[in-house]
């Protein structure tokens, strides 16, 4: 069980306190060392509700200091009277010239300066008031993609997806974070023939580091003022006008991939997905609690938290609907059940916890399968597993109804397919359907 940072307390140990450190390089910020705090409740669903929001505004305070001290301290001063900033201006420029008063004068030889850290609230004091910058503090690319992710809800694949632009494009030029405000566009145009000469990278890989390097440099734009283009756009770098679709597996293929991984719990991500047809982030978001017996009808079953793109599509039909309700519930199948059920009991969860690490593992063992004649393209991945499901389902005469449900299709609509199975009898026609599948 995930219990992390919680212990019962009280008098009859029947409430949950969360303790959580803070990370010695935020405790500056966040002003205090741990977050303690009661949870107020003995359940421990809502406790761990209440300690995952306290890791998730850590999460974002990491995300703040990416961008720097500076950064911090211009938010909390520009909230702030014009004023009272010049009086604390005052004040702190009269105690460093009381601790240096050497500074500036023919006599000072070897006395030191004031620190970094001693300018950098002066500087960011100067800036609220006065609105002129000086250069040091302009922001790099890594800054100011930190500070687009505070205004926008990117998905994790997006924010990794801006990540690895950033990384190319400092390292192309040899920088460990240049500034947004010197890029020209000569960079840019530089940078695209090196990835399209020097790496094995597809057009739509390289056209997606441009989008994604022309959407922070428009941030760092509507913070600094630039007056000149996005050096990023009109890459004119051509990509294919529709996606390869993928194909559904052999069965047989695919029992050759999964005789090559040597752990059982990454060949359990695969029979979770031919059993449940859930896409690999929702296989990978199965917790232990969510293996389950039915308390009405005796029937083991797991629960599937929706992924964020069905997530999106869930609150856009029906607003009320609330991701952690949101849930499947799916009958488990015969064939999978002592392997869900060893999941539970060892309580440990997944070897691998990305979804994008999953996938590059098992693309990698994808390749470990020579057939000269049916090569594994990149046409049969991961998510075509889901494909086989559906298929599995329609060959056994399960009707869309119910199959969908299970699957978890989105176009049935968002109140019918999350939440469905709630009763007995429901889950044992459910049940009914998921044994037709065949065994992997």
């Amino acid at each position: 069980m995930d219990n992390r940072y919680l212990t019962l307390k009280g008098r009859n140990k029947d409430t949950w306190y969360i303790q959580v450190r803070v990370p010695k390089h935020l405790q500056k910020i966040a002003m205090k060392a741990f977050i303690k705090q009661s949870t107020k409740s003995s359940d421990i669903k809502e406790a761990r509700k209440q300690r995952d929001e306290i890791i998730g505004q850590l999460k974002s305070l990491e995300e703040r200091a990416a961008q720097g001290e500076f950064k911090l301290l211009v938010d909390n001063y520009l909230r702030m009277d014009k004023e009272k900033l010049k009086d604390m201006q005052e004040h702190l420029t009269d105690s460093l010239r009381d601790e240096y008063p050497w500074v500036g004068h023919p006599q000072q030889g070897d006395l030191p300066n004031p620190t970094d850290t001693e300018m950098v609230e002066v500087d960011a004091l100067s800036y609220a008031i006065t609105g002129e910058m000086k250069d040091k503090y302009k922001l790099t690319l890594t800054q100011a993609m930190a500070q687009n992710w505070r205004y926008s809800d990117y998905s994790d694949k997006t924010k990794s997806s801006h990540k690895k632009a950033v990384e190319r494009f400092n390292k192309f030029l040899n920088s460990k974070d240049y500034q947004v405000g010197l890029i020209e566009r000569y960079h840019a145009l530089e940078f695209k023939l090196h990835l399209e000469e020097s790496t094995q990278l597809s057009n739509g890989t390289i056209s997606r580091h441009f989008t994604d390097l022309g959407v922070i440099w428009n941030y760092a734009r509507g913070s600094e003022r630039y007056v000149y283009e996005n050096p990023f756009a009109k890459h004119g770098i051509k990509v294919k006008a529709s996606r390869e679709s993928y194909s559904a597996w052999d069965m047989d293929d695919l029992r050759k991939v999964v005789a090559t991984m040597k752990d059982d719990k990454d060949k359990l991500v695969v029979y979770l997905a031919w059993y449940t047809g859930a896409r690999l982030g929702e296989c990978l978001s199965v917790r232990p609690e969510d293996i389950y017996k039915d308390k009405k009808s005796g029937i083991w079953v797991v629960s599937i938290k929706p992924d964020r793109a069905v997530e999106e599509y869930i609150n856009k039909v029906d607003a009320s609907a609330k991701t952690e309700n949101a849930r499947r519930i799916v009958p488990i199948h015969d064939a999978l059940l002592k392997a869900l059920q060893n999941f539970k009991i060892e309580g440990k969860g997944w070897k691998r916890k990305l979804p994008n690490s999953y996938s590059n593992y098992f693309g990698r063992q994808k390749k470990f399968v020579k057939d000269p004649i049916n090569t594994l393209t990149k046409h049969y991945c991961f998510h075509s597993i889901r494909h086989n499901v559906a298929t599995n389902y329609e060959n056994a005469n399960v009707k869309e109804s119910i199959s969908a449900r299970l699957v978890g299709h989105s176009t049935v609509g968002a109140t019918m397919t999350y939440g469905y199975y709630s009763e007995g009898v429901e889950f044992e026609e459910a049940l009914e359907a998921v044994n037709k599948l065949p065994r992997l």
